[in-house]
């Protein structure tokens, strides 16, 4: 007889039920149910949770700061300070509570600090002797859900051939995109490249599976630091007979993130480094366990990523399995939401796929309705909100998706050959050009949070003046991010680059117009825009190739309310940023 196979978590959780005796209180309602389904023979997949970190917290937090990689330690110390480097989450799990647990299950699949649990595999009769167990404080179903990827009518991974090589009309870059142009192109990612931009000294994680032919032309050049195979535990996270989480999957995103050959695949984060997270068990029922999601961002945070990219989502289950509701998609129930925004909670800036169950109101999925993470929609090279993209609200209100990128037709390698191209859809390939849009943003401004991100990214989409359920904040542009975080600096001193100059407006203040006056030592390739505090482009003044020489530029504000706006000159790597003043 082919034993069930289900999950358990140990949390905290106070209940009383006669059915299944002593210590049954700390069962939930979800294991109640699965229990009252299950033979006693059939071996269950829980959380155990506990009630503590045994004595002397104080030590094992100095501890845990001390132990923090050189990457973990600056990512933390920009975005938590100096005095908040740690808490309670960093502490590993007591190692007599682990042991003790550990004798009675058939099996530990994963340990997390973060949420002071062990995933176990155990007999149904073994559960009360775990239960009774003083420290114990919850014991909770491990679920096995279907991840929402795209299936292969969305999803065209087994193309070997070049997609069409129309790129359509481009501007001058420094990079030859071929068809993958547009992709980036929508995001402002050209731009961030033109200025040298290419996500470098930025880790990111992938959360995936099926990262094959990583030889491919446009991926041999990846600086990938670690992988490690949370579905099966070694180190390989391509395709390996006999073992769960196959597929392409991985490829897609990544080439779509970090793929560079010029004239075929150029993916915004190509400079970046990378670590390799296999979470997926992508088995022919698409079974999928969220503890192995958590136990790859935990080990991300270990390694000091700065990014995680995910392009998986949790919400439907099996036949006979507790599925999530809409209702729980809320921020606070799923295990990798509350997993995702621990890690966001550390410093890292957590991208995740909204779904692609859409068009329908509230088919956002796991862990997208983080309140800390940043969810994406998957719009056409028209800007076009895809069918598919799954819409928001939150179960609590909250706006979801956050924001969009390109997730139809997008271009990434082929799985298959290592020089060919293929194309690809679904907020699988939205998600990771958000991520390495932000990869972009972090080596452009590397004193930045991940909040402060999140904060750049919604407000300089293109529809952050209103923001809905289908789009977010609109679709990205990273280049208008990066200049909204220019305007930060306190007054004009050190804004000047030293290459050409960009003088105070004058008059300054004015109603409505003011002159611009800038210097070129060389013939250059530049934009002259304005901003508004929000970091939303109000007018563009010059955009173009321009001879070596100096230039006035009128400015008629009129139109525009009253207040202080932001001048910027870029060409090449340089930038320059003088505030206006418009009185009326």
């Amino acid at each position: 007889m082919k034993r069930m196979i289900m999950m358990l978590s140990v949390f905290c959780l106070a209940g009383s039920s006669v059915l299944f005796g002593q210590g049954s209180e700390k069962y939930t309602a979800k294991l109640q149910r699965a229990l009252e389904q299950a033979a006693p023979q059939d071996i269950m997949t829980a959380w155990v949770y506990f009630s503590d970190k045994g004595a002397d917290l104080g030590g094992k937090l100095q501890a845990a700061a001390a132990n923090l990689s050189e990457r973990a330690y600056q990512r933390r110390l920009r975005n938590r300070g100096a005095d908040n480097l740690v808490d309670h989450h960093d502490v590993p799990v007591y190692a007599p509570y682990y042991h003790a647990v550990r004798e009675k299950v058939s099996r530990i699949r994963h340990k997390s600090r973060w949420l002071n649990a062990l995933s176990v595999e155990v007999a149904k009769t073994d559960l009360p002797a775990i239960a009774q167990l003083p420290f114990v404080s919850k014991i909770d179903l491990v679920v096995q859900t279907y991840s929402s990827l795209p299936d292969e009518a969305i999803l065209n991974s087994g193309s070997n051939v070049n997609p069409p090589s129309n790129n359509g009309p481009q501007q001058i870059h420094s990079l030859n995109y071929g068809p993958s142009f547009a992709q980036n192109d929508q995001i402002g990612a050209t731009l961030m490249h033109d200025l040298g931009f290419n996500g470098s000294g930025v880790l990111v994680a992938m959360l995936d599976a099926g990262f094959n032919n990583l030889q491919h032309e446009a991926m041999d050049h990846l600086n990938i630091l670690a992988t490690w195979d949370f579905v099966n535990g070694d180190s390989i996270v391509s395709d390996e007979i006999g073992q769960m989480g196959t597929g392409n999957h991985g490829t897609l995103t990544l080439s779509a993130l970090a793929g560079f050959h010029e004239g075929q695949l150029v993916g915004p984060g190509y400079g970046a480094d990378f670590v390799l997270a296999k979470t997926e068990n992508t088995d022919w029922e698409h079974n999928v366990e969220e503890d192995a999601w958590v136990a790859g961002a935990e080990w991300a945070d270990s390694l000091g990523a700065d990014i995680i990219s995910s392009s998986l989502a949790y919400r439907d289950f099996d036949p006979g399995q507790i599925s999530y509701t809409w209702q729980d998609m809320d921020g606070n129930t799923a295990v990798s939401t509350i997993g995702a925004d621990l890690a966001a909670s550390r410093g890292i800036l957590v991208v995740n796929s909204a779904a692609n169950e859409g068009p329908g109101a509230t088919s956002i999925w796991a862990p997208a309705d983080g309140d800390s993470v940043l969810a994406i929609g998957a719009v056409d090279e028209s800007g076009f909100i895809a069918g598919f993209s799954s819409r928001g609200p939150s179960a609590d209100g909250r706006i979801k998706p956050d924001v969009c990128a390109r997730g139809v037709g997008t271009v990434s390698c082929s799985p298959y050959n290592p020089s060919g191209y293929t194309t690809a859809s679904g907020t699988s390939l939205s998600c990771p050009l958000v991520a390495g849009a932000a990869a972009q943003l972090l080596q452009a401004n590397p004193n930045l949070t991940n909040m402060d991100m999140i904060e750049l990214l919604h407000n300089t989409a293109d529809r952050a003046a209103n923001p809905d359920n289908d789009y977010g904040w609109g679709i990205i542009n990273v280049h208008d991010a990066y200049l909204a975080s220019l305007t930060g600096i306190p007054d004009d001193e050190g804004a000047v680059a030293a290459e050409f100059q960009l003088y105070p407006a004058y008059p300054n203040p004015f109603n409505p117009t003011t002159t611009i006056r800038y210097t070129l030592p060389e013939a250059a390739s530049l934009q002259l825009n304005v901003y508004n505090p929000l970091g939303q482009k109000v007018a563009t003044l010059a955009d173009g190739v321009q001879p070596a020489g100096e230039y006035r530029v009128s400015w008629d504000a009129a139109g525009l309310a009253s207040g202080v706006y932001y001048i910027t000159l870029t060409s090449g790597r340089e930038h320059a940023v003088r505030k206006a003043v418009l009185l009326k």
